[in-house]
């Protein structure tokens, strides 16, 4: 199968309007997290969060597209002089069993989206309702899009937000909101990323190239009762580097979905701790955007591959490979190895 590259990236968040601006903030340790209107239902006191400050505002499916159709803009301007609606859009979504997921999320948001782009639906163009691993069968579904030579040029994007006060009183009786009485939790965010993707073998001189990518499933989730070992993330991080060709100790750094909640550092200790019989030169440095951005859900993989996208361009990537790593709450484990074309292994 080829091998895909990443060519660049879009991203409205709460620390910008596109990718220069939030990559740069990221860089940087700037935060978007802050008081919303938001309320914790057990204190009364207001939630922290990280908004989009987007021009104009509104909640459903509307939000969505506005928060996503820049972005799509982004990498549409990077694949010049190839039109936009000759690109497949592959986006990732909230799961249909995510607390109060907005209704006809599916063929809502396409249709708004496309209503901003002013754009023409692309016959290959669809959702992936998967969370957080919503992107990584995008991913997988754009690889098949390019071998079948159905396209060239491919968009891979996931848009979510968790600032709706039903959805987020459902976490918070689960003990999931970062609150005042609860330091187990995660910080609601909202984001719309995306990055435009091509065979490999058809790259410019600087690309980021997917080297290994593996999934696999985890029992243990974060809403059992059954014990965490992290087996199905160490299945997918081994099998990554094996199809990659490289060991743990060949890593730069990784990146990864990691919010607040214990339960996700847990598991990528176990199984890191899992790899330590490759000998490294020095500590492997983990990188969490949601620290900065909030939680993003569907739209944190393609938020990843945008950073090392960036660290690796502007040479200031801890190492040439990186991992990224991410999970749903329906335990799903994916990892992926990336290293930036031209760069030694």
């Amino acid at each position: 199968m080829t091998r895909l590259a990443v060519l660049a990236s879009g991203m409205v968040t709460a620390l910008g309007f596109n990718a220069p601006a939030t990559l740069a903030a990221l860089r940087a340790g700037v935060s978007g997290i802050e008081q919303t209107w938001l309320a914790d239902t057990e204190s009364g006191v207001p939630l922290r969060g990280a908004k989009a400050r987007l021009p104009q505002w509104w909640d459903g499916v509307g939000k969505l597209a506005n928060l996503l159709a820049p972005a799509i803009h982004e990498c549409a301007a990077a694949a010049h002089p190839l039109p936009l609606r000759e690109i497949p859009l592959l986006i990732g979504i909230a799961a249909p069993g995510r607390p109060a997921r907005l209704a006809h999320l599916d063929e809502g948001l396409l249709d708004e989206l496309h209503d901003r782009l002013r754009l023409a639906r692309h016959p290959h163009t669809r959702v992936f309702a998967h969370d957080q691993a919503g992107c990584a069968h995008a991913l997988l579904h754009a690889q098949a899009l390019i071998d079948e030579g159905v396209a060239t040029r491919v968009i891979v994007a996931g848009v979510d937000s968790f600032l709706s006060q039903p959805a987020l009183d459902i976490y918070m009786q689960r003990r999931r909101v970062m609150t005042q009485m609860n330091s187990n939790g995660f910080y609601p965010g909202e984001a719309g990323c995306a990055v435009l993707v091509a065979g490999a073998e058809e790259l410019p001189a600087r690309a980021l190239v997917i080297e290994g990518m593996a999934a696999d499933t985890e029992s243990a989730t974060i809403d059992s009762t059954n014990p965490l070992t992290a087996r199905a993330l160490t299945r997918a991080i081994r099998e990554a580097l094996a199809r990659a060709g490289l060991r743990m100790k060949d890593i730069g750094y990784r990146l990864t979905d990691l919010s607040g909640e214990h339960y996700k550092f847990k598991e990528a200790a176990f199984a890191y701790n899992r790899f330590k019989d490759d000998e490294r030169s020095g500590p492997l440095a983990l990188w969490h955007p949601v620290e900065y951005l909030g939680e993003i859900g569907a739209a944190i993989l393609p938020c990843l591959l945008a950073q090392a996208l960036h660290a690796a361009t502007l040479r200031y990537a801890p190492g040439p490979v990186a991992l990224c790593h991410i999970g749903s709450d329906a335990g799903e484990r994916v990892a992926i190895v990336a290293r930036m074309n031209g760069e030694p292994r």
